[in-house]
């Protein structure tokens, strides 16, 4: 009996000691979100507006898409409190917009706080026509109305790429694009340096943008491969573009 008591004890340990070991291990804390990009809007006067920001740093690289115009950037920049800026912007509020800024991207949508009252007494009649109208379709019999399918945004860029997969061209549309190897961005390009989201393509009718998303073989311009500052947008010209030492990029417009 003496014998077996070591071989016990040291069954016992091993069984405990993993449950022991479990009980004190810390879980890991999640990382905090990333600060709200857009927190407020201002409305100065009929030819000023003003946007209020979160960030840790001056927004330096603060950018703001309306439709159909070229990116519009701040006249001045104030900081409010620690991480809230306010920057303020010429020309008329915009109804909705694109902002991208501190390596973020958020959408805004102003909507009206004050509706005249004969705008008011119109959404009345409006309702009561619209239940008159329902309660006469009720009674009559279903018909099935064919809507015309919309036409998808005509592309107005060309990318001319080179990368493991060869050279191929891609039309893109307008808007904010993703490029990177991971399969869900818009533009997928391949390399062993390429990141999951390498780049943001900023596409308008007349002007093409570029931003390197804090890459670590970044991205580069120029003949002499200048390299871009990171979470900044940067004009495309004729040039070639390089993501990272292997994948050459030109945006052409159509």
């Amino acid at each position: 009996m003496r014998r077996r008591t070591p071989l016990l004890v040291l069954l016992i340990l091993l069984i405990i000691w993993p449950v022991l070991t479990a009980a004190h291990i810390i879980p890991p804390t999640p990382p905090a979100p990333p600060p709200r990009l857009i927190l407020g809007v201002e409305q100065i006067s009929a030819t000023a507006w003003a946007l209020l920001v979160g960030c840790s740093s001056p927004p330096h690289d603060l950018r703001v898409w309306a439709e159909e115009a070229p990116p519009q950037l701040p006249q001045t920049i104030t900081a409010l409190a620690p991480g809230r800026w306010r920057a303020q912007f010429d020309g008329a509020l915009p109804s909705s917009a694109i902002v991208y800024g501190c390596g973020q991207r958020a959408a805004l949508v102003v909507a009206s706080t004050t509706t005249p009252l004969w705008l008011n007494s119109l959404f009345g009649l409006g309702m009561v026509a619209a239940a008159l109208l329902g309660v006469r379709l009720i009674r009559r019999p279903h018909r099935v109305v064919t809507r015309p399918t919309l036409s998808p945004t005509t592309p107005v860029w060309q990318a001319h790429i080179t990368d493991e997969q060869g050279d191929r061209i891609l039309t893109l549309p307008t808007g904010m694009l993703t490029a990177g190897s991971d399969p869900a961005c818009h533009m997928i390009v391949l390399g062993s340096d390429i990141a999951l989201r390498h780049a943001h393509l900023m596409l308008t009718e007349e002007q093409a943008h570029i931003v390197d998303l804090a890459s670590p073989s970044g991205i580069f311009c120029g003949p002499v491969r200048r390299r871009l500052r990171p979470h900044t947008p940067t004009l495309v010209g004729d040039e070639d573009i390089w993501l990272g030492a292997t994948v050459r990029l030109r945006l052409v417009k159509i």
